[in-house]
């Protein structure tokens, strides 16, 4: 047991961390707090120990917020990562169980938050299940998606790497969604700068650091858009266009020419795969307006060095030109208007 106890609480935390500047990258401004902890239980040990990361501000405990964990299932049979909220609550010295209907609410919310996020991925599945013993069932019905890993068939670190920053992703709409103030039971901010704050999530290297609390994660986002600009630039010049890094100042990344013609190009890097990219209003309605003289391009798969926030590799996918298909664009906030 002593064992369980320093691989869950260290052992583990240290492998995760090994994944930080990426993890950070994908929580976006949730990243510049990540933390990571452990337990097997205070005194008594837990029947499923597990291992977490989070942001402090957004799950100050694990009886708090949302986050991403690993859950050893009690029979030993493997071990799951979960995007889960918290299940319990202390009270009198032990942990209860939350109601039933804020169980309900949560989960109904959060997969509506996340509606579409993990179709096609038949490695993750809705909710998880440990065996509905104790605090296990609690686990179960506040875990949103989950992946198993099986004992004796676990994959490799870049595998086990990905899974985390694809998590990541997803744990950071749910702190998104949950900052405008639409979880259940809590009030509405009265004053929620909506398209800033999501102009600020779609490009971060068009604003500025936001104090010192941004730190290396700041500058491992920026790190990634600067490397997805480069390969794009190297993709331009290659595919015969003339470009110009108008990133700082349009709503696009590049103002191409070729053939005599004018064209518009966003860029969009991920040290993930390409299955979504965040898009502020500007850029949607320029590049309704500018097609067929459009393109997006994706550097995927691009690497942090562990040493410091720097960024290196990544594959290009190119559409190009690019036109808009409305049922592919998802809403992750609104602008409602009271008078």
């Amino acid at each position: 047991m002593a064992e369980r106890g320093e691989l869950v609480r260290h052992r583990l935390r240290e492998e995760i961390l090994d994944f930080r500047f990426e993890i950070s990258a994908a929580l976006g401004r949730y990243g510049d707090d990540l933390a990571v902890e452990g337990s097997d239980g205070i005194g008594r040990k837990a029947l499923v120990p597990w291992t977490r990361y989070f942001s402090r501000r957004m799950s100050p405990s694990a009886t708090q917020g949302w986050y991403v964990v690993y859950l050893f299932h009690p029979d030993a049979t493997g071990v799951s990562l979960c995007l889960s909220h918290a299940s319990t609550v202390p009270q009198e010295g032990n942990f209860k169980g939350i109601s039933h209907q804020e169980t309900a609410e949560l989960v109904q919310w959060g997969r509506a938050v996340l509606a579409g996020e993990f179709v096609g991925d038949a490695t993750v599945k809705t909710g998880v299940s440990l065996g509905g013993k104790r605090l296990a069932a609690a686990y179960e019905k506040t875990t949103l998606f989950s992946k198993f890993y099986p004992s004796g068939n676990i994959p490799d670190d870049r595998v086990l790497g990905d899974d985390l920053v694809d998590f990541a992703r997803a744990l950071a709409k749910l702190y998104r969604a949950e900052e405008t103030g639409l979880v259940p039971g809590t009030n509405s901010s009265e004053i929620v700068q909506i398209l800033q704050f999501a102009e600020e999530i779609a490009s971060p290297a068009k604003f500025p650091a936001a104090g010192q609390g941004w730190g290396l994660d700041h500058a491992a986002r920026t790190a990634v858009e600067l490397r997805a600009m480069e390969v794009a630039e190297a993709w331009l010049t290659e595919n015969g266009f003339v470009a110009k890094d108008v990133s700082a100042t349009e709503s696009c990344d590049f103002l191409g020419e070729r053939d005599g013609l004018s064209w518009v190009v966003e860029v969009k890097g991920t040290t993930g795969g390409p299955k979504s990219v965040l898009l502020t209003r500007n850029e949607v309605q320029l590049h309704r307006e500018s097609y067929p003289r459009n393109a997006l391009l994706i550097v995927h798969g691009i690497r942090l060095s562990k040493e410091g926030p720097t960024a290196s590799g990544g594959a290009l996918m190119a559409i190009c030109p690019w036109k808009l298909d409305e049922d592919r664009l998802e809403p992750t906030s609104y602008e409602y208007r009271v008078s």
